[in-house]
């Protein structure tokens, strides 16, 4: 019988970094056990996991808890590997790591040029890190914060229990507008507050599989709109030169 070892909080609260304090009574429950003795029992058995262990939890750290303006949900990290490494980075659709734009987040940069500045000639960078994004309040990231190599959202259900958490306890009362990218992450609509925006539309990676425009159906303008009439606030979508 195999023992599973008991995670110590003094070696997680750093990766939280300012939502430490939101997910204690998670890592407390045991759950955070359960998920990482699952991922280590993979590693064991010669599973590549994507993405590296210090990028499982870059989303939290790259945007602040008391910063956050609004969330995103893709599905699952890339889940391709080069030169033996991950191409996911920890931050939704974020590809520093492989080197080369992704043909998702071409599509997503192509569809808020269409959406916000259309006729208007903006010159910005299709940079392959989407911190830029994140340091600005939106939290990139996915329903599942892991998958295997070559298996696209193979850890959705381990990673459930967390992304329930996440949502009606962690992002309940803060008023975020919540997108959810594509129809696997739109189920985890049941679990959004009352009261909470919330956006389910296509995920730009089907676009770029069928080599048509990704449809936002007006989603950042939305967003932008909402944050604006509560705080004066918006979102500089794509990353000016």
């Amino acid at each position: 019988m195999e023992i599973q070892t008991k995670l110590k909080w003094e070696e997680f609260e750093s990766l939280f970094g300012t939502w430490a304090y939101k997910f204690k009574p998670f890592f407390d429950s045991g759950a955070l056990d359960r998920i990482y003795a699952f991922l280590k029992k993979e590693g064991r058995r010669g599973k590549k996991i994507a993405p590296l262990s210090f990028d499982t939890w870059r989303c939290f750290k790259e945007t602040s808890y008391d910063e956050l303006k609004v969330a995103i949900f893709g599905l699952s990290p890339y889940h391709t590997f080069r030169k033996g490494l991950p191409v996911a980075d920890g931050l939704l659709m974020s590809c520093v790591n492989g080197g080369k734009l992704q043909p998702s987040l071409e599509k997503f940069y192509e569809a808020i040029e269409r959406e916000l500045y259309d006729g208007l000639h903006l010159t910005y960078e299709k940079t392959l890190d989407t911190s830029y994004l994140a340091r600005q309040g939106v939290l990139m990231g996915n329903i599942s914060l892991t998958c295997e190599m070559n298996k696209a959202g193979s850890h959705i259900a381990l990673w459930e229990p967390f992304m329930k958490y996440l949502l009606e306890e962690v992002l309940f009362g803060t008023g975020v507008p919540i997108v959810f990218l594509g129809k696997e992450a739109g189920k985890y609509e049941k679990y959004v507050p009352p009261f909470t925006w919330h956006f389910t539309v296509s995920h730009p990676a089907n676009s770029s599989y069928m080599n048509v425009d990704w449809e936002t159906d007006g989603l950042f303008r939305k967003i932008n709109k909402i944050l604006k009439d509560s705080n004066g606030y918006e979102i500089q979508w794509l990353k000016t030169i």
